[in-house]
């Protein structure tokens, strides 16, 4: 009895030893097959120099930075194998404006066969680089323009050009140089910077102007409104009497130096020679005497007048 027991004994440890050097035998000799999934692969975005040397940007993508990919190969090839021995890639290949579905591409070491990939696809958004010239508008507020006549004496560039994407470019209505400092107009040049906005006034960011500022000076004058009265010649005929008179217009705006103007409050018409009239109408353009040092803010030195004539009683 006690025999049998150890031969039992011998048996079963002999039966252990086997087992492992079968087992030992086969995961060495054989290598099966596995599958792994590899975690956090990075993702590299290809032929992104081309797509901007194209004149493309890329607006917008998901939020995808890396990968998880599914692998098969042997146990001895993914027992070592990491997220830096994979390249997980997208190409955008030749550029074009929309939306793009792209598929995610894998490439391993030999031996290694890609599954799948999590996510398989990434969208992009790209968008054209477009361009335009745009006049500079000069904006002085109203505070600054209060009795002045303000002229540009003197400008850098009278048109900017603005770029960036077609969606921010498509918004830009106008180029605004604001004057909304007295400094600004004493006769010096300043370099006043250059404001893109919409239709609606409100500025337009991630653009770029050609230049971001203008440099620029201005001339200006004290400006009046002052009425206007009718001056006769000495020869106008002392039988005849004027019943009524009519100038258009009557008053007119007038700029010059302030202590020049301080001193007018009145121009005359030059004189009119009513010296052949003695009864009936007259309606003709008569020319403005305007002093020295000023000048008609619209430029125009005639007035019309329309005068009714009568015999004196």
């Amino acid at each position: 009895m006690m025999m049998n027991k150890k031969n039992d004994r011998k048996l079963m440890a002999l039966s252990i030893l086997v087992a492992i050097i079968m087992w030992a035998f086969v995961m060495t000799s054989t290598n099966p097959s596995l599958s792994k999934t590899v975690r956090n692969v990075p993702l590299t975005i290809k032929n992104q120099e081309l797509m901007q040397k194209e004149g493309f940007a890329l607006v917008g993508k998901d939020e995808v930075s890396s990968v998880n990919v599914k692998v098969e190969g042997s146990r001895s090839d993914l027992a070592s194998l990491s997220a830096d021995d994979l390249v997980a890639s997208v190409d955008l290949g030749t550029p074009s404006e929309g939306i793009k579905t792209l598929n995610i591409k894998v490439d391993g070491p030999s031996g290694i066969r890609v599954e799948s990939t999590s996510p398989s696809n990434v969208n992009f958004k790209i968008e054209k680089i477009v361009k335009k010239e745009l006049a500079v508008e000069i904006k002085v507020s109203d505070r600054l323009k209060e009795s002045k006549i303000i002229n540009v004496s003197n400008q850098s560039a009278s048109k900017i050009t603005v770029s960036g994407l077609r969606n921010n470019i498509d918004k830009v209505d106008r180029l605004i140089l604001n004057v909304d400092k007295e400094e600004y107009l004493d006769g010096n040049i300043h370099d006043i910077s250059i404001r893109p906005v919409d239709k609606n006034g409100k500025t337009v960011e991630n653009v770029d102007l050609s230049q971001n500022d203008v440099s620029i000076a201005f001339d200006v004058l004290q400006s009046k409104e002052v009425g206007i009265d009718l001056s006769y010649d000495d020869k106008y005929s002392k039988n005849a009497e004027i019943l009524e008179s009519e100038i258009s217009p009557n008053r007119v705006v007038i700029k010059g130096e302030k202590n020049i103007l301080d001193k007018i409050d009145k121009i005359k018409t030059k004189k009119i020679d009513l010296s052949t009239i003695r009864e009936g109408e007259f309606d003709k353009k008569v020319e403005l005497d305007v002093p020295d040092g000023v000048s008609l803010n619209d430029g125009d030195n005639f007035v019309n007048v329309h005068l009714k004539i009568g015999k004196k009683n």
